[in-house]
């Protein structure tokens, strides 16, 4: 860690972020590293930060915050080689952090900085499937076909590529990595209410709530998932895809997910009454659920996913695409720094 850039949501952890940043600039420049300290003031910044600064030649970037700060610095980084993710967990989830072991504990999150060991993890990518060339999508009522006009057509990977907008006309990120779980689906509108925080709850409370509060206006969609594992058509209450083991501070949907195997493991669930799907949140806590009939469990390198309406899909509990979307796996895509 010759040089390194320590992007801090000062917001995050209920303000604790700074504090934890500035404990961690001060550890790693006593200790002979160079770097600098930014903080962030909109959405965006993160990403925006860790752009430029791996452009300049930084090789050690470092997130100080929640998922969301998280997601943003791994968006600005990924595929770029040699370039080694931070991480000093201070947010509502931490899910990433706790599949990697970093210690939730400011002290022992920046020891790890100091004399943890770079390891590499699995790094997914999701992206609209309707914008790539030569692959068209169209939906008949229930009725869901897909050309392949080129097989197995791969993502642009040019960042001037033109916004993805959802049907609301709300830009979308162009970069659509992430590092956890990407939902779609009753989880993605659970995501959604989840990201808008409520003054009552906090951490995995307020997904729990969120997830509870969606039941009663959820519409299951129908839908085609296509993977290594074959098809999956019909009606759908959720389909988690996951590199990390759980969602949303503790939620192990899918609990045999390996950070580093090269494969997705997805979950997914038919649609069950309101009843069932409460009773599921308790066993997802041990991923008991994955013994109901309703639940389905699998391994892929990739997943497409086609909807009858548009469906936007969440990733890292960011808003990422909308469907007909693609979900691939990059196999030891990203470097993160972790306990010895």
């Amino acid at each position: 860690m010759n040089n390194f850039i320590l992007i801090a949501n000062p917001i995050s952890g209920k303000g604790h972020a700074k504090n934890i940043a500035e404990q961690a600039y001060a550890a790693l420049t006593e200790s002979g590293y160079q770097g600098q300290l930014v903080f962030t003031s909109a959405s965006g910044d993160a990403m925006r930060f860790a752009r430029e600064a791996v452009s300049d030649g930084i090789q050690s970037v470092i997130a100080c915050g929640g998922d969301g700060t998280l997601h943003e610095v791994v968006n600005g980084i990924a595929m770029v080689p040699d370039v080694t993710l931070g991480v000093l967990p201070c947010g509502r989830g931490n899910d990433f952090a706790a599949a990697v072991g970093i210690p939730l504990k400011p002290e022992a999150a920046i020891a790890t900085l100091l004399s943890g060991t770079p390891i590499r993890v699995d790094l997914g990518r999701c992206y609209n499937s309707s914008q790539q060339d030569g692959y068209r999508s169209s939906v008949v009522g229930y009725q869901l076909k897909r050309d392949l006009l080129n097989e197995n057509p791969l993502p642009p990977t040019d960042n001037q590529q033109p916004p993805t907008l959802s049907a609301d006309n709300r830009q979308l990120t162009t970069d659509n990595y992430f590092i956890t779980i990407a939902t779609c689906g009753y989880d993605t509108e659970v995501s959604r209410r989840a990201s808008k925080g409520t003054p009552l709850f906090a951490g995995t409370a307020s997904y729990a709530y969120a997830a509870v509060e969606t039941l009663f206006y959820y519409e299951p969609p129908f839908v085609r998932l296509e993977g290594d594992f074959g098809t999956h058509e019909g009606p759908l209450l959720l389909a988690a895809t996951g590199i990390t083991n759980r969602y949303g501070g503790g939620f192990q949907i899918v609990p045999n997910a390996q950070i580093d195997d090269g494969l997705f493991d997805v979950c997914i669930i038919r649609p069950v009454s309101s009843l069932t799907v409460l009773r599921l949140m308790v066993t997802l806590f041990w991923g008991g659920h994955v013994s109901h009939p309703a639940v389905s469990m699998h391994q892929t390198r990739t997943l497409t996913i086609e909807t009858d309406t548009p469906m936007l899909l969440y990733a890292d509990g960011e808003p990422m695409c909308e469907t007909p979307a693609t979900i691939e796996i990059i196999k030891a895509g990203l470097v993160v720094m972790a306990p010895r």
